[in-house]
């Protein structure tokens, strides 16, 4: 194997992330405890500029795409058109959320940016230059679909198209970057050699395992529905309950089915009606119109094809049983689909240096990463969740398991970096004993 002469020091790696942790976890804090950080909001904007200036202090180029991705650029490589390593996740939050959901990953991102900016100023080489990254509107809480800006970089969707989304109250993600200053106009990077992000698990499969780190060899299909059910405003007086056409009563008659249509497949299907918009939402006025988003999750295909068909039939009758009329406005389709084999090897041989616990497991959640599938070699790298809890202000990863997802990732940019973005070259590279902070 290769030796690596020198290596980033992983306490100082350590410490540069804890404090940029705590200065974005300010940014729209919460008196619960967590954020509310919706994308393209004024507490987006503050976030976005303490990580772009903390990596502009450590020594990357700034760029700020059109859909207002931020890519921060260290130089590590000699000369121009070197392959690049990529790292990062989201600063957007669901409402009262908790911190670490996508912040620890750019965070973490930024961290080891500046660690391996740090041993190439000491003279360390380098194959590839090294990329953290900050991607827009990654919840869906506001800009609908998920994964907008992830799914824009990698061709998924349209610039024009993600830049027309608009937020319930009819503003666009275009008028909502350029309120905060971030509707870039820089060309992105290319499509790097490997793509890492680290991420809390959101789940209980780790803290049961009394593992540290969770390798991702496989996501959940995700097939997700918007649906607008159309009646007749009326007084909930004097209108005779035969007359009503309540948009209100199909949304309740579709909820509940949903949920049933989950209880068919205990533990291997999870369903959810999680947004829902009423007009004119009056106590005295039968609802006109109700929108409403179905989401369906699922680790088999076949199993997820059936489900989206009774959802949609369960629409259908839901319209008829409130003598409504139905619309399907919007479908997205996340399929499922594997990880990389070498970048899973790559984190599991990292974790083994570092004397870490992994275990290769799915993700049920989505993740930028599942945007960059099939593009370039891909990898999502998880770290405990305390209690699983997520999407709440509860949510907690503790410290020791923080660094310790931040030294396997710091290990693992390193190998790529050096190996000029191969996983399958950045197998060869081992640290030595008292390298990234020594033996755990």
């Amino acid at each position: 194997m290769t030796s690596i002469s020198s290596a980033p020091d992983a306490a100082a790696t350590a410490r540069a992330f804890h404090a940029l942790f705590a200065e974005i976890s300010a940014c729209g804090a919460t008196p619960g405890g967590g954020i509310t950080r919706i994308c393209a909001s004024a507490e987006d904007g503050q976030a976005r500029r303490l990580f772009a200036n903390s990596a502009r202090e450590a020594g990357a180029d700034i760029l700020v795409d059109g859909v207002g991705n931020q890519f921060a650029i260290f130089p590590l490589a000699d000369g121009p058109g070197a392959p690049l390593v990529m790292l990062g996740s989201h600063l957007d939050s669901q409402p009262k959320a908790g911190r670490f959901d996508g912040t620890y990953g750019v965070v973490a991102a930024a961290a080891i940016g500046a660690a391996l900016m740090r041993a190439r100023r000491a003279g360390e080489t380098f194959g590839a230059d090294f990329c953290a990254v900050n991607w827009t509107g990654e919840e869906g809480a506001r800009f609908r679909p998920s994964l907008l800006g992830s799914g824009a970089y990698a061709g998924a969707r349209r610039i024009e198209e993600a830049l027309s989304s608009r937020d319930d109250a009819g503003i666009t993600l275009r008028e909502a970057l350029d309120g905060i200053g971030f509707l870039g106009t820089d060309r992105p990077p290319p499509l790097p050699a490997c793509y890492l992000e680290l991420h809390v698990e959101q789940g209980l499969v780790l803290e049961k395992a009394k593992a540290s780190i969770g390798i991702v060899t496989r996501n959940w299909g995700a097939a997700k529905i918007d649906v607008v059910f159309t009646g007749e405003q009326a007084h909930t007086g004097p209108t005779p309950m035969p007359r009503r056409r309540d948009a209100l009563l199909a949304a309740a008659y579709l909820i509940a089915e949903v949920r049933e249509i989950a209880e068919r497949w205990p533990g291997r299907f999870h369903s959810s009606v999680g947004r829902i918009l009423v007009e004119p939402n009056s106590p005295n006025v039968v609802p006109a119109r109700v929108e409403l988003s179905v989401e369906l999750r699922s680790a088999d295909n076949a199993l997820l094809t059936d489900a989206a068909l009774m959802a949609e039939a369960a629409i259908t009758e839901a319209a008829e049983r409130a003598g409504v009329v139905a619309a399907i406005p919007g479908r997205t389709l996340r399929p499922i689909r594997s990880l990389p084999e070498a970048v899973c090897d790559l984190v599991a041989a990292c974790a083994e240096e570092t004397s870490l616990r992994s275990l290769r497991m799915d993700t049920v959640a989505g993740h930028d990463a599942i945007s960059l599938l099939g593009q370039c070699p891909t990898g999502i790298v998880f770290v405990p969740s305390v209690g699983g809890i997520a999407h709440n202000e509860a949510e907690l990863t503790r410290p020791a398991d923080l660094e310790a997802g931040l030294s396997v990732g710091l290990l693992a940019a390193w190998r790529l970096c050096r190996a000029g973005g191969s996983p399958e070259r950045a197998l060869l590279f081992r640290r030595p004993n008292d390298a990234f902070g020594g033996e755990r």
